[in-house]
């Protein structure tokens, strides 16, 4: 149910409820730990999902029964440890990494966490690497995380190669706040607004799909 404050917007989530459940649903093990500390001991910017988001990748994986899936932008393998807790024990992870001192931290974490034989780091560009991955189709699950303007171009790919129900995740789906309400600036341009917005629009007229209302805003779809 929702009351009538939460109808007009009132959000009931708080630094402190976050931390709470966080600590109940997305505790860090020491290999998602390792993940973090790599990335500061690399100056890797932390840009990873969050732990809840982290737990929802998780989630659906073990939902769909995910043994094939494809992940692009890889950081230091935050996301894809994830993905991989989700995913049936002879399950395999394609995650793809356009800068390479990234996939050679991400390659370091998967080896301590003892998951390198899980998971292929696909160095390169994402738009050049997916044809790569399509002799290995169809996949269960597929999740963005790279270069946003490319959403819409990296789903239809997604639909192409998922099997019919395996799921489409896309994280950053609110484009930082520029999605709607807020004009382009040097940081967003309107084309980049508009191709994600397009993103929204195919997902909604050729997936069944939503929009989860986390804070980065997380795309869930589902193949027909």
């Amino acid at each position: 149910m929702a009351d009538e404050r939460s109808r007009k917007g009132t959000r009931y989530d708080s630094p402190k409820i976050q931390a709470f459940v966080e600590r109940l649903y997305s505790a860090h093990d020491a290999a998602l730990k390792d993940a973090l500390k790599t990335a500061r001991r690399h100056g890797i910017p932390s840009i990873q999902v969050s732990p809840t988001d982290g737990k929802i990748l998780q989630t659906v994986m073990t939902l769909v029964g995910a043994r094939k899936v494809v992940e692009l932008g890889t950081l230091t393998g935050y996301s894809a440890l994830w993905l991989l807790r989700g995913m049936s024990k002879d399950g395999r992870l394609w995650t793809i990494e356009a800068d390479p001192a990234h996939a050679r931290a991400a390659k370091g974490v998967f080896a301590k966490a003892g998951v390198a034989k899980c998971v292929t780091v696909v160095e390169g560009r994402a738009i050049d690497a997916l044809p790569t991955l399509e002799s290995h189709a169809p996949f269960d699950a597929v999740f963005l995380d790279a270069d946003k303007a490319g959403y819409l171009k990296y789903a239809k790919w997604a639909f192409a190669n998922l099997r019919q129900g395996g799921v489409l995740l896309a994280d950053n789906s609110y484009l930082f706040g520029y999605l709607a309400g807020r004009e382009s600036d040097r940081e967003w341009s309107r084309a980049e607004i508009n191709a994600v917005r397009a993103f929204h629009r195919y997902l909604a007229a050729e997936w069944s799909a939503v929009c989860l209302p986390t804070a980065d805003g997380l795309c869930l779809a589902v193949k027909p």
